[in-house]
């Protein structure tokens, strides 16, 4: 019977199967092996009590996990540094924009809030019952865009975590755990009636026609734009010959926060390159005399923005705007619902559905990407005229 050899120079195995040999020095058995994720030289000692048997079974075992691809590493990687990795690698990739990066930090600090007992900690030591824990804070203190948000980031995490083999199981897809639902009741924007548009009309057209917002919100309840995208159109981007406006771009925020005119609009998509937000929509007779009004006040600024605040010398802010919409709805009694540029927008989305617009037209009018859900799920509101609308079909 061969002899066990106790020179730590003379490989028991070999050929890529590992080497382990008996060190005298420590009185062990001692396993060396590359882990295959590094490159390095790893070493697996003797466990005390650990018999010779059970140690080479144990040192079998990695190595058939190493062959088989299976082997993982021993990894201190946390939760929150895999998250914020991939964050700013997809900012640094050109996939995300400055406001689109922000918001992502922002959810990365709603994570980090009610996942507080687990976020730090290394990933190959976080349970199911973790993410179960966390779940009761997200129900009732977040709303169900920020839980999907919140909900989106994590499974990214254990899904990037287990492809580069940091963790055996993805517990994400465990058939037990599952998304929370948020207790919030979820604020749903209303579009106003036909007859509180009519009264908001005779309202910015009368008694508020000389202030410095009217001829904005006009401008957005005419044209169905995002706020931002009012805020930035310039006097370059308007053909009256042609009776046609280019929206190609949107105020947008930078990561200090500060208000900037951004290259694209809302819907540009950074990764692909393609903007699927640039339209051209047709200037009809009222938003012709709004433009020809602005322009008549030579534009001065250094963008040639139709709307400035030229007393700050600065963009127009959507919070102005809004905090004057709410304050006129409160002195005149608009509707009993709250009164915002995300409802004027919603309420000329829901008129050309209205009138029967084609779901695409509108889609292109209202800058959304075609076949998108998002134009009738949120923006159309259900109307009585919609409803009559319907109940005419039947009839």
């Amino acid at each position: 019977m061969k002899k066990e050899r106790t020179n730590k120079n003379v490989k028991v195995r070999g050929n890529g199967e590992g080497t382990i040999y008996f060190s005298e020095a420590l009185n062990k058995y001692v396993a060396q092996y590359v882990e295959p994720s590094t490159g390095k030289r790893k070493t697996l000692t003797q466990r005390k009590n650990e018999g010779k048997k059970e140690f080479k079974d144990r040192f079998t075992k990695v190595m058939n996990d190493i062959n088989q691809g299976t082997y993982i590493a021993k990894s201190n990687d946390t939760l929150l540094s895999i998250i914020k990795h991939h964050i700013d690698q997809k900012f640094d990739d050109g996939i995300l924009l400055d406001a689109s990066y922000k918001r992502n930090l922002e959810t990365l600090e709603q994570l980090k809030k009610c996942c507080s007992n687990f976020i730090e900690k290394p990933i190959q030591k976080i349970v199911v019952e973790d993410i179960e824990k966390s779940k009761k804070e997200m129900r009732e203190t977040y709303s169900q865009s920020c839980i999907d948000k919140m909900w989106g980031l994590l499974n990214k995490a254990f899904k990037l975590a287990y492809s580069r083999r940091k963790i055996v199981f993805n517990i994400m897809e465990d058939e037990l755990l599952t998304k929370p639902f948020s207790k919030k009741e979820k604020k749903k924007v209303e579009a106003l009636t036909i007859q509180e548009e009519e009264k908001l009309n005779s309202i910015l057209n009368g008694p508020e026609s000389n202030h410095e917002y009217t001829d904005i919100a006009k401008f957005q309840l005419i044209t169905g734009m995002r706020i931002g995208e009012v805020l930035a159109r310039s006097k370059n981007n308007i053909d009256l010959k042609n009776n046609t406006i280019l929206v190609n771009n949107t105020l947008t925020k930078d990561l200090k926060d500060k208000t900037i005119l951004g290259e694209h609009t809302k819907t540009y998509n950074k990764k692909t390159g393609i903007d699927s937000g640039i339209r051209t929509l047709t200037i009809n007779n009222e938003l012709r005399k709004i433009i020809k009004k602005q322009l008549d006040k030579k534009i001065t600024n250094i963008y040639n923005l139709i709307f400035w605040d030229y007393e700050k010398n600065t963009f127009i802010s959507n919070g102005e705007i809004n905090s004057w919409l709410d304050r006129l709805n409160k002195k005149y009694n608009i509707t009993d619902k709250s009164l915002s540029t995300h409802v004027l927008r919603h309420t000329r989305i829901t008129r050309w559905k209205e009138a029967g617009v084609d779901m695409k037209v509108i889609q292109y009018w209202a800058g959304h990407v075609e076949g998108s859900n998002i134009t009738d799920d949120v923006y159309v509101s259900l109307t009585d005229e919609l409803i009559k609308k319907e109940l005419a079909k039947i009839n």
